[in-house]
């Protein structure tokens, strides 16, 4: 029940194809009533708990996995958000570190031991993590790996709005998450809000297919912030693809009611994208989706549902607009090398590479480094967007 097999990706072994399966067979279920929208196609996909990519922890990280993330390239990336840490202790916000999405750990693993050797160790360290599963996993490395007196200060929550009966303020982290929330995918002549027209996922006889929805009042009105963009000699002769994420106002607006505390909240938003005139630009033929399996990347999001990774690429001028709508005070958006080498992380990297005791780490440890910032790696195409929350007497 999906496309045809695409032979340059591997083949899923046989007990994660009889779990696709079983998506599917649900999926399909769905369909028969009516064509799904793609926004709740890949929220089942991604978050099913018993099915899902993320959601049964189906997702692998690092090397022998589906893709490398920040934290698995280099400590240097948890040394730069430490680094931020320090400037917002100085700054007067809260003693609390929040993750969104801890993935493997990492994250959490290096941040806590660099806080530990700077002397600037959080109250709580929490991670906000929707899957039992990877909340799971994320415990046992942590608390294996993590000196007794640094687990002591980690504690996790399911949901957003767990974070504020005992939220003091500090710091909030959302590292490449942004990308997985669920997408509105449709057809429109950019420029041009009342030719959107929304896709959906249906059935095309014994595979999934793309099923056109029509318009609808809130994809329009989203839009019509890029109305006019495009000259007319600039565009296509027919819609193009595309996809924005409607729910992100809101899921904004509710990390703003969350934070609410006596002492202020710094959140960084780091994630690949761009802006709205670089996503929308009319020769993108085919929108920003991206699939992940195995560290093959591809863009037929009905391959293996529930173990492949589906993104879409942030639009960070609409992101940050709306941040503001909620409330939030907007600090700037940059690009992750222009971030980094605006920290202490050159320092830091130059005293690593002193006191490597080899080549061979050394080696490593640069090309870490280069995978951070080179423009042709992260440098460029992830973005950091830091958003701001002042104290609030409560």
């Amino acid at each position: 029940m999906t496309s045809a097999p695409d032979f340059s990706l591997p083949i899923p072994e046989a007990e994660d194809r009889l779990k696709s399966s079983a998506l599917i067979s649900w999926l399909t279920d769905h369909m028969r009533q009516a064509p799904l929208p793609f926004a709740e196609y890949m929220a089942a996909v991604l978050y099913h708990p018993q099915w899902g990519y993320y959601g049964s922890g189906q997702v692998q990280f690092g090397q022998g996995g589906d893709f490398v993330t920040a934290p698995e390239r280099s400590p240097l990336f948890a040394a730069g958000l430490v680094y931020e840490w320090q400037q917002a202790l100085a700054s007067g916000c809260g003693t609390a570190v929040g993750e969104f999405g801890a993935g493997s750990g990492q994250l959490a693993l290096d941040f806590l031991t660099e806080c530990a050797a700077r002397g600037c160790l959080p109250s709580q360290y929490v991670i906000i993590e929707i899957s039992p599963a990877l909340q799971a996993r994320q415990q046992a490395r942590l608390r294996a790996e993590l000196p007794e007196a640094l687990w002591q200060r980690l504690r996790w929550v399911s949901a957003l709005e767990a974070l504020s009966p005992a939220w003091p303020g500090g710091m909030l982290l959302a590292n490449e998450v942004l990308d997985a929330m669920p997408v509105t995918r449709f057809r429109w002549v950019p420029g041009r809000a009342d030719s959107a027209c929304a896709v959906g996922v249906g059935l095309q006889g014994e595979r999934f297919a793309w099923v056109d929805l029509g318009s609808s009042a809130e994809l329009t009105a989203a839009l019509q912030p890029y109305e006019g963009w495009w000259p007319p000699e600039d565009l296509p002769d027919a819609p193009i693809m595309a996809e924005i994420n409607l729910a992100l106002g809101e899921w904004l607006a509710a990390l703003y009611r969350a934070v609410a505390a006596p002492k202020a909240t710094r959140v960084y938003l780091l994630d690949y994208g761009a802006s709205a005139q670089e996503l929308y630009r009319p020769d993108r033929q085919d929108g920003s989706l991206r699939c992940h399996y195995r560290h093959r990347a591809h863009d037929d999001p009905f391959v293996y549902p529930g173990l492949q990774d589906i993104t879409a690429w942030v639009d960070f001028s609409r992101t940050a607009a709306l941040a503001a709508g909620a409330g939030w005070r907007v600090d700037g958006e940059r690009s992750q090398a222009s971030w980094l080498l605006g920290t202490d992380v050159p320092d830091r990297f130059t005293a690593m590479m002193a006191a490597a005791p080899d080549r061979r780490q050394a080696a490593a440890l640069a090309q870490g480094f280069k995978e951070l910032v080179m423009p042709t790696e992260m440098g460029e195409r992830f973005r950091v967007l830091r958003l701001n929350r002042p104290a609030e007497v409560l």
